[in-house]
């Protein structure tokens, strides 16, 4: 939402906008104190302090929409002769033109703010109000004409076109047929809405609106109301000095000019307005109170309305219902006295203060029922929460999560994985205690990964920034490795050369030196001219390997490369870019806002960092810390996308350029290093809806030359979040400061008022300059108590003052503003009759002076914090996870799984070694104690499959489509089964082929699988094996790979399988098999309902078969085995089949002589 600033907007498009604006205000003043910036070009500082306001009666434009306005150009042309009968023309060109401003509707945008908020309670005494965003919206337009004639304007007060009333459901609901015998809808506010020409054609309603109002007034479209004539004369007439109205002969619309005022503010402390430094708005208060004798709660509609063309209106119509023009309208409900209010909403916030943890009630019952539900209720109390949780393989179980908000200080565990991760599975810690795994880190990885891929600039950024760190550190050490093994001069660089031209020059001149000798050098010896072309090389055997895993390049590889990531996160000056300078690096600027926006919690959904929403109950008050554990972890996974390595060491240093820029000290700040949220709050409770604005301070026992506060946003209605890098109850944070925002306040009556009294305290106003503590903060006594029959009231109940009726509930103006003015001239004179400077000079009553008298007490939340024991974090926030990632290769079998197998015929299942831990289990096993097969397969735990990882035993390669029976007992001949129409090709290649042709580099191979005559088939599908055999280029034998070391697989669309790659030894044959399986907790799926089971080979060197000849075919064809295991009905088989994949070579070898 757009804020007025005077064209002086300050606004920075960023989550972390508070902390980056006072870096940047920061680094500005340093330029200037060291001359590198005049003082004109520092930032200007508000001129209001945080806490302060500005109030104006009014912000008129300077020219009002409605009128007909004349633009009058005079232009006077002489001729330079000598004549004098040549007399100067005078050229007059004049132009009628209106000023376009809204008119039956408002701009989106224009309402900042109401109160009491749509929906909610408040006290009968409230007089409803609304904050404009547009400080001159209310007198856009003309709301009293005859104000603004023949030399009768207010110069402190201005009539507005905009007022606020509220009406109760029986003032506007209509019944069936009531305009006329049309049929109207009206909205949820008791608003119909049509357009001008429909509304002037009701018979029976009389409206404000003419012709003279613009042109075709009638093609405008508004939300109208309806008033009965009685209600329309009592808002548009004066009250005289018995409370009788006056019959003026036509509505009255000057009363309203003390009802609108600017207030001008300084917005720090505000999470909505805190955009900008300073806001100026426009505030229009209703006039009206709510109903007085109510015993229950009641709904009423409070409706911006336009009054312009009322006071045109000669006299008081007398139809059956008056139209105005609805800008804007809410609800809300006026309560009963006794209720609920904003004195006892602060007080009981006060009352509710704790962590972000379950209430006690709910970790109590589970403290004394035995060691698991203890353990449990101490993983609640930590912040953790159940959930259901679905394993990789299909199977639901539930875990731990925990997100990056906890309620007790983490520190760093040596179950978190320090290297970086390629997937986040192992990020998983299992809760030996309990048998369950938490997923917090784990789900924080996947989510980080997932915020990078939906923000394509960052990814693009990202890539560009991996491949410079790539190519850079790959060129240096290169040419390193080529040096070391054959010497300084087996390498020269451009540098080199044209460094070593004056030395070659002289070398040049000894070549043909007479005396033998001269030249030390073997390589300057004389000799026949093909000697020139003469350079040393190295033999076949001293070529070192240039690859990205060569020994010389992988143990030099991380140092160089965050050598390079170090250069390119600098500034332009040599500095570490903090984001107040300028960068080297535009794709590392994006990489390093990105990265922050993360550790500010930016772009996080509400359920990651409240894992219950019992953690925050209504009307209350949490704190917490921030894991650095999970913010890591979504780092990492942001960080993972563009890894096309393998191994990723360029993550590595992209994240040690990270750490250089959190631990360094910026010049402008020298003793302090960037600010990284560690702590906050969450504030949940109605005064956030009622005060989105609610102004936060930080209280600390010195000055801090850092931003307080470094991310300050409602998250929700009702939600309030505040992040800060200082732990509470250090003297930097010794309290947190609540406080109603001046333009969000409450407007009333009085402090009390009934259907039978109101009782107003008239507050002392200065126009000096007084401090905070000088000021006298007591009313003028004695109090205003008046009753409805009371002479000179200030306050209108009805018509008919003794009936005890409340159908007016005006405030009586300009009654009620005059009398608090003079008031004030009286308390001024008696404190000048005292010997005290005059407190308040002023002699006109105005709606900047009514305002602060309507303005309800201000109340504020002091939470003190000096008490808290708590220690301060002694370094800065750095990523920990900086070690590379790694992927562990497949390994082959060392001889034939059927010899592996046991001699019984079991299934020989071969899971890898599992990792020690320094944390000894606590079950225990007798050591004569063996697990049967069909005991351990009935009893896995979750994340196990029962389908064992190695293939079923065969003798020998099954021949295509031969049908394999696997269970002993009744044999049978399935019919239709279903058939796999399988395709291998390269991603580029449009013919469905692999392309090997060119350097035959890495690639990813698809292996495109779609299910036919599946439609009506029965057949539940247990796996899918795709088997490759392995080995090296041979003319006899045509095989794919030789080996595979990749990262793996990936499922393409659907989701609903994992593929998975194995090594397999079959008949003394290699093979890598990338087994389907579907992700069921069942273990198996319906054919029927699978169309494709698509998957990408990622980073696979293909075999490429040479050509001697361009008369040798470029297609070279091998076959690729699959085995589909189906379970049908009760029965296990096994279905063989094959495919064709063709290799594409396009080279021809050239012929050796």
């Amino acid at each position: 939402m757009a804020i007025f600033t005077r064209g002086k907007s300050k606004a920075i498009n960023s989550p972390r906008y508070l902390t980056l604006r006072h870096a940047r205000k920061s680094a500005a003043l340093h330029k200037v104190a060291r001359g590198i910036l005049t003082p004109e070009a520092a930032p200007e500082e508000p001129h209001l302090n945080p806490g302060e306001e500005k109030l104006n009666s009014y912000w008129a434009p300077g020219l009002e929409a409605g009128e007909n306005h004349q633009i009058v150009a005079t232009q006077i042309v002489e001729a330079p002769t000598t004549t004098s009968d040549d007399k100067p023309l005078r050229l007059i060109s004049k132009q009628d033109f209106f000023v376009d401003a809204p008119q039956f509707s408002l701009p989106a945008g224009s309402v900042y703010s109401t109160y009491p908020p749509p929906g909610y309670s408040d006290d009968h005494r409230i007089l409803p109000h609304v904050v404009l965003s547009d400080p001159h919206l209310p007198w856009e337009r003309l709301g009293s004409p005859a104000s603004e004639e023949n030399g009768l304007t207010d110069e402190r007060n201005k009539v507005p076109w905009l007022v606020l009333f509220t009406f109760t459901n029986d003032e506007l609901k209509l019944a069936d047929g009531a305009l006329g015998g049309q049929t109207c809808k009206q909205t949820d506010t008791l608003a119909v809405n049509m357009t001008v020409k429909e509304l002037r054609a009701i018979p029976n309603v009389a409206s404000p609106i003419t012709d003279d109002m613009g042109p075709n007034v009638d093609d405008a479209t508004g939300d109208f109301i309806f008033t009965k004539p009685e209600l329309f004369k009592n808002l548009f007439s004066t009250f005289d000095e018995n409370n009788n109205r006056q019959d003026t002969g036509g509505p009255e619309t000057t009363r309203y000019k003390y009802l609108s005022h600017v207030r001008e503010i300084n917005t720090t402390g505000m999470a909505v307005a805190g955009v900008e430094e300073i806001g100026i708005f426009s505030i229009v208060v209703g006039s009206r109170s709510g109903p007085l004798d109510n015993t229950a709660p009641v709904s009423v509609f409070v409706h911006l309305v336009s009054i312009e063309g009322v006071e045109d209106m000669k006299s008081f119509p007398t139809k059956d219902y008056v139209a105005l023009c609805s800008l804007y309208s809410w609800t809300y409900t006026v309560m009963p006295p006794g209720m609920l209010n904003v004195h006892e909403a602060f007080d009981n916030i006060g009352k509710s203060i704790s962590v972000l943890r379950p209430a006690a009630s709910i970790t109590d019952p589970l403290s004394n029922g035995g060691d698991v539900k203890e353990r449990i209720a101490a993983r609640l109390l930590d912040g953790y929460s159940l959930v259901r949780y679905r394993t990789q393989t299909g199977e639901q179980t539930v875990a731990l999560y925990r997100g990056p908000l906890t309620p007790t200080m983490v520190q760093p565990s040596d179950t978190v994985a320090k290297a970086c991760s390629n997937s986040g599975q192992d990020l998983q810690i299992l809760d030996r205690e309990v048998g369950i795994m938490d997923i917090s880190y784990s789900t924080a990885w996947n989510l980080g990964r997932t915020l990078a891929l939906g923000n394509q600039a960052f990814a693009a950024a990202l890539f560009r920034l991996r491949a410079t760190i790539h190519a850079r550190t790959m060129k240096k050490l290169k040419i390193s490795t080529v040096r070391s093994a054959g010497g300084q001069e087996s390498y020269r660089s451009r540098a080199d050369v044209l460094g070593d031209l004056k030395d070659t020059v002289d070398h040049l001149s000894k070549m043909h030196a007479a005396a033998p000798g001269t030249v030390s050098s073997p390589h300057f010896k004389a000799g026949p001219p093909q000697k020139r072309w003469q350079r040393p090389r190295l033999t076949q055997g001293q070529i070192p390997s240039l690859n990205y895993n060569a020994t010389e390049i992988k143990d030099g590889y991380l140092e160089e490369a965050t050598k390079v990531a170090l250069d390119l996160g600098k500034a332009t000056d040599g500095s570490v870019y903090d984001e107040t300078n300028t960068p080297v690096s535009t794709d590392w600027m994006m990489v390093l806002a990105f990265v922050l926006d993360r550790m500010f919690l930016s772009g996080v959904p509400a359920h990651y960092l409240i894992s219950d929403p019992t953690h925050v109950p209504t009307e209350s008050l949490r704190f917490f810390y921030i894991d650095p554990g999970w913010v890591d972890a979504v780092v990492d996974g942001a960080l993972s996308l563009a890894n096309h390595s393998g191994e990723d060491r360029d993550r590595a240093a992209i994240k040690a350029a990270i750490n250089a820029y959190l631990t360094h000290h910026p010049e402008h700040q020298p003793d302090y290093t960037p600010q990284i949220p560690r702590y906050g709050f969450y504030l949940r409770s109605d005064l956030v809806s009622m005060f989105p604005d609610l102004r936060v301070e930080i209280k600390s026992a010195s000055t801090i030359g850092q931003a307080p506060l470094l991310r300050h946003e409602i998250v929700t209605d009702g939600v309030m979040m505040g992040l800060v890098d200082r732990q509470p109850g250090l003297p930097e944070f010794q309290s947190l400061v609540f406080t109603q925002p001046p333009h969000q306040q409450r407007f009333a009556v009085g402090w009390n008022l009934t259907h039978l009294e109101v009782d107003i305290d008239v507050r002392k106003q200065y126009t000096i300059s007084v401090s905070s503590a000088e000021r006298q903060r007591d009313a003028l006594a004695p109090g205003i108590v008046l009753k409805p029959t009371d002479a000179n009231n200030w306050f209108i109940w009805s018509t008919d003052a003794a009936s005890g009726a409340d159908d007016v509930r005006l405030l009586r103006l300009p009654y009620f503003a005059q009398q608090q003015l003079a008031l004030l001239r009286a308390w001024s004179d008696e404190e000048v009759a005292k010997g005290q400077p005059r407190p308040f000079d002023d002699d006109t009553a105005n709606s900047a002076l009514l305002a602060m008298q309507l303005t309800d007490p201000i109340y504020s939340l002091t939470v003190n914090l000096e008490a808290t024991a708590s220690t301060s974090p002694k370094t800065p926030f750095t990523l920990t996870s900086t070690a590379p990632s790694s992927i562990t290769p497949l390994i082959k079998p060392t001889g034939d799984e059927a010899k592996a197998s046991d001699a019984d015929g079991g299934i020989a299942v071969t899971t890898p070694a599992a990792k020690s831990s320094s944390v000894p289990s606590q079950l225990t096993r007798h050591d004569d104690y063996k697990v049967e097969p069909h005991v351990q397969q009935a009893n896995l735990g979750p994340h196990v499959r029962a389908i064992p990882q190695g293939s079923r035993r065969q003798s020998s390669s099954p021949s295509p489509s031969t049908p394999v029976q696997e269970e002993a007992g009744d044999t049978f001949d399935p019919a239709n089964p279903p058939k796999y129409n399988c395709m291998v090709y390269s991603q580029a290649n449009q013919d469905n082929q692999v392309d090997t042709s060119g350097d035959n580099l890495r690639q990813d191979l698809i292996f495109s699988i779609h299910v036919e005559n599946n439609e009506h088939s029965d057949y539940d599908l247990l796996e899918l094996d795709i088997r490759i055999a392995l080995g090296p280029v041979s003319p006899n034998d045509h095989l794919l790979l030789a080996n595979y070391d990749g990262p793996g697989p990936r499922m393409l669309s659907n989701l609903r399988f994992n593929v998975l790659p194995q090594m397999d030894r079959r008949a003394g044959v290699d093979y890598l098999v990338l087994r389907l399986l579907p992700r069921s907790v069942t273990k198996v799926i319906g054919i029927s309902t699978v169309q494709d089971m698509s998957f990408l080979l990622c980073l696979a060197q293909v075999n490429k078969f040479t050509r001697d000849s361009p008369r040798e075919s470029e297609m070279t064809v091998l076959t690729l085995q699959t085995e589909a295991m189906y379970r049908v009905h009760p029965h296990a088989m096994t279905l063989s089949d094959s495919f064709d994949v063709v290799l594409k070579n396009t080279d021809v070898e050239p012929q050796t002589a």
